[in-house]
């Protein structure tokens, strides 16, 4: 049986009182696609396993691409709404840390907003990497403490930090982080972009969302004159299962 955490706990509560876990806008959710389809060149017909999948909300970025897809989450209210949204795919309450898959079992393990609630991101890439076929791929984005609102608002030494909308293991990460935890894990071929043009539809504290369209148009513009790439909202990380 799954042990659930607190940041487990945490989601089943939120999505029993919303019926749902849904933080982007539609056009938040395609950027990311884009971002999945050109770090794989557009490949179809792939096996995807979504970790940290929620209400299914994530299965929009990797579905186009793939054959098969399975979603798991700690959460089993969210798998829950997930299985009811979308029967006819695979969807499983599990740990991260300790896959209920064989060795090689997927083309593509997608880390959905997942390594900046997991205390030690090794154990979790590490069994990523195992259930993945010889040059698979893992695929992860995460908040990159280095964007002005991350730093503000949800890093804990920030003044202006507050643990409202914030799960209890959850806090963003600098992306040299990420690329030296895939390279410790025994990933290759590591890239990463920092990505920003990711709106929000809601965040917390409530007050927040009176500025939420503004913070959402300075996004953007912050992505599209060069700036999101290196201090965006998320840093986008990728690596291979080298032979």
């Amino acid at each position: 049986m799954t042990e659930v955490s607190a940041d487990g706990e945490y989601f089943d509560r939120l999505v029993e009182q919303a019926g749902d876990f849904n933080p982007f806008a539609d056009r938040g959710w395609d950027v990311l696609a884009r971002r999945f389809a050109e770090v794989t060149a557009g490949a179809t017909q792939l096996r995807v396993l979504d970790i940290g999948c929620g209400t299914g909300r994530s299965r929009r970025i990797y579905a186009p691409q793939a054959a098969f897809y399975a979603g798991i989450d700690l959460s089993l209210n969210a798998v829950r709404v997930a299985r009811g949204r979308h029967p006819d795919d695979d969807w499983l309450q599990a740990d991260a840390a300790c896959l209920p898959f064989g060795d090689g079992s997927f083309d593509v393990v997608a880390l959905s907003s997942v390594l900046h609630h997991v205390p030690d991101m090794r154990v979790v890439l590490a069994d990523a990497r195992r259930v993945l076929r010889p040059n698979g791929l893992v695929f992860a984005f995460d908040p990159n403490v280095y964007h002005p609102a991350m730093a503000l608002f949800r890093h804990p030494g920030s003044p202006l930090y507050r643990s409202e909308g914030v799960s209890p293991d959850e806090r963003p990460l600098r992306p040299v982080v990420l690329r030296d935890v895939f390279a410790q894990a025994g990933l290759g071929a590591i890239g990463q972009r920092c990505q920003s043009d990711i709106p929000y539809r809601a965040v917390a504290p409530k007050l927040l969302n009176r500025a939420l369209s503004a913070y959402n148009a300075v996004d953007w513009a912050w992505e599209h004159v060069g700036l999101g790439r290196w201090f965006g909202t998320f840093a986008v990380t990728w690596g291979r299962k080298l032979a």
